[in-house]
């Protein structure tokens, strides 16, 4: 704060920082995003600039779907929604630093003048003096690649009590992050990364269970902070896989997203047909 009460311009390494005791550690992936953020926070900064190597926040990845959208202003909690589905555009950290202050952030491309994305819940500076961005229904696709699916058959087994915390608690113990998770009275199935599908298969073997596999998936989502409550959006999901002849394996949902499993070979279209059958292409 010395460095800009004296009109200079304060350069500060992303990416690193001090823990309690002084010592010095990175922050992980999207650690410049955080330091930016964080900066901003602690500055009260009217808005937080975000630069990166694409326009702003697309509807879906421009490299899968031709007619993508950038996005001029999205909710804090859809972008974390993005990013967690697997959009790499900003870290959730960042996003949830700044959110709890309320500071806007800008994403910008570094190599050209486009405007970018807000990234808000009230956009005050825009020409409009009161901007409702919630009530769009789908803001975007996005997906993740290189998962895997495990099916534990629950029915008949003799040892059914306390099935489900054994086999969540040894994956744990084993350092197996589990995602996509759905637990029935006659089977358990999560994904895991590509990585560590074999040692998760051998954790299971060793509580005598034999999981069924679908390896090389993908999980598919759309994103939207309006879709709570709203009738059919399910319904559009399932006929824009069906209609490709897409297999939905797993679903699930929040309420700002619905996720389906898919394979891998499927994804990408998976990704045009929803992109299509929600209408977030460019307008002709």
């Amino acid at each position: 704060m010395e460095t800009l009460n004296a009109g200079t311009v304060a350069v500060v390494a992303g990416f690193q920082g001090a823990g309690e005791d002084g010592t010095l550690t990175t922050l992980g992936r999207g650690g410049s995003d955080t330091t930016a953020a964080a900066l901003g926070v602690a500055l009260d900064a009217q808005y937080i600039d975000i630069y990166t190597d694409v326009d702003g926040v697309m509807t879906a990845d421009p490299r899968i779907v031709k007619d993508a959208r950038l996005l001029d202003v999205i909710t804090y909690n859809e972008i974390c929604q993005l990013a967690r589905d697997g959009a790499k555009v900003v870290h959730p950290r960042a996003i949830e630093i700044a959110m709890q202050k309320g500071i806007p952030l800008r994403v910008k491309c570094t190599f050209s003048d486009s405007a970018g994305t807000i990234v808000a819940n009230q956009v005050t500076f825009l020409d409009e003096p009161v901007r409702i961005i919630s009530d769009r229904l789908i803001t975007g696709i996005t997906y993740t690649s290189n998962l895997a699916q495990i099916r534990v058959i629950t029915s008949g087994l003799e040892e059914r009590k306390d099935l489900e915390l054994k086999v969540f608690k040894s994956l744990a113990l084993a350092d197996i992050s589990v995602d996509f998770i759905t637990v029935q009275p006659q089977a358990i199935m999560f994904t895991v990364n590509k990585e560590n599908l074999s040692k998760a298969v051998e954790v299971l073997k060793t509580l005598d269970i034999s999981p069924a596999v679908e390896d090389d998936c993908a999980k598919v989502a759309i994103v939207g902070a309006a879709m709570t409550g709203i009738p059919g959006v399910m319904s559009k999901v399932v006929e824009a896989l069906i209609e490709n002849d897409i297999p939905i394996l797993q679903s699930g949902d929040s309420y700002t997203n619905i996720w389906c499993l898919v394979k891998r070979e499927y994804m990408e279209t998976a990704v045009k047909a929803l992109h299509e059958k929600f209408e977030l292409g460019k307008k002709s």
